[in-house]
């Protein structure tokens, strides 16, 4: 155990002890026990005196970042240190951690395991003593996130969404069907449901090829998609077309339709507004064009190029933003973007598009905030 390790252990006694008057007084570092000391080692054991003049054991598990799949991990390990202790031994099973997540503290909790994290979060129970401080998590690094919203994997996160939005009422999705729904490879699918599974937006059952997960936090997943999303840098050209009033979608899409060869979607403010009519006038349509076409389809539409005054802006994009597409019942071989695609593109700060955003989440993709 290093010392980082050893100030958290402190940092809990000390807790515990300003908090219900335990004191320690005898601790050991990496403790093995049972017949078959190979694995079985306890992080830590200590052992305190209680104000009522009696004696505790408090067996600690210790974690940096404790994610659901890891605090299962770490029940199953401190039942099976039970299991070696006397039955008149008045034994506390902990779980110490950097950060530990919202769905990991109600695991914990469930299994009757005591925990502090370095938020000032500590539930701690014993005999007569309950001890209930519950405190934000402190966010772990980000690393993950940017993975997650890219390429392949953020077809998937597309994917999972899509799943929880079509299909509610089914709740668990297989590896199999993700990866059919996202384009990608099964590997990608296991790959990035075990990053969200860490990050505490998906829960799992079952093992092996039977296995299946569920969304359990939409909204968080959506809200991280979404700071990525607005940080990208994207290839966008900007044009003009002549139109009447209050008919400007209907051009664009009658001449993407007509010369469009490969994948588009109308996305942002002029495609949300023909699903939630919230914006009385829609001076720019966004479209989503495949890498490389916009040009090509600029010139055989007969649009203009135009830096100032602009009502046509085509995004070059593959992957997650072309997946999902959909049909207005209103307007015959249109291509629109997915909802998820559509709220994204609202972030972009232009014009209403912020209040038709907050319209769009709460009234279509039937999201609120996220906890």
């Amino acid at each position: 155990m290093d010392n980082i390790d050893i100030s958290s252990l402190h940092d809990f006694t000390g807790s515990l002890q300003r908090a219900t008057g335990f004191r320690t007084e005898h601790e050991e570092v990496e403790v093995q026990f049972g017949n078959d000391r190979r694995n079985a080692r306890l992080d830590a054991l200590v052992e305190t005196k209680t104000p009522d003049g009696g004696s505790c054991i408090l067996a600690i598990d210790m974690k940096r970042i404790a994610y659901p799949r890891d605090v299962r991990m770490a029940i199953s390990h401190l039942m099976e240190y039970r299991a070696t202790v006397p039955l008149d031994t008045r034994v506390e099973l902990c779980l110490v951690a950097d950060t530990i997540s919202p769905g990991s503290r109600e695991a914990l909790r469930k299994a009757g395991i005591n925990y502090y994290d370095k938020s000032g979060t500590l539930y701690f129970r014993h005999h007569t003593w309950l001890v209930d401080i519950e405190r934000t998590p402190i966010p772990p690094a980000r690393k993950k996130d940017i993975a997650l919203f890219s390429g392949a994997r953020e077809q998937v996160v597309h994917a999972l969404l899509y799943h929880w939005y079509s299909k509610a009422d089914e709740g668990y999705v297989t590896g199999g069907e993700l990866s059919f729904l996202s384009h990608t490879s099964t590997f990608t699918v296991s790959s990035t449901m075990q990053a969200l599974e860490q990050l505490d937006f998906v829960e799992s059952k079952g093992s092996g090829p039977s296995q299946r997960r569920r969304l359990r936090d939409p909204a968080g997943l959506l809200d991280a998609w979404a700071e990525e999303w607005t940080r990208r840098r994207e290839v966008k050209t900007r044009w003009y077309t002549y139109a009447p009033s209050g008919h400007i979608t209907d051009r664009v899409i009658e001449g993407f339709v007509r010369h469009a060869r490969q994948e588009w979607a109308l996305t942002g403010a002029a495609a949300a507004n023909a699903i939630v009519p919230r914006l009385t006038n829609v001076d720019r349509v966004e479209v989503i064009v495949q890498p490389g076409e916009a040009e090509q389809l600029a010139s055989a539409i007969g649009l203009s190029q135009a830096d100032k005054g602009s009502n046509v802006v085509m995004i070059e994009r593959a992957g997650a933003s072309l997946l999902f597409l959909d049909e207005h019942p209103e307007r015959p071989h249109s291509r629109f973007a997915s909802r998820f695609i559509q709220y994204l593109d609202l972030l972009n700060g232009y014009g209403r598009n912020k209040e038709l955003a907050e319209e769009f989440r709460k009234h279509v993709l039937k999201i609120g905030s996220s906890k």
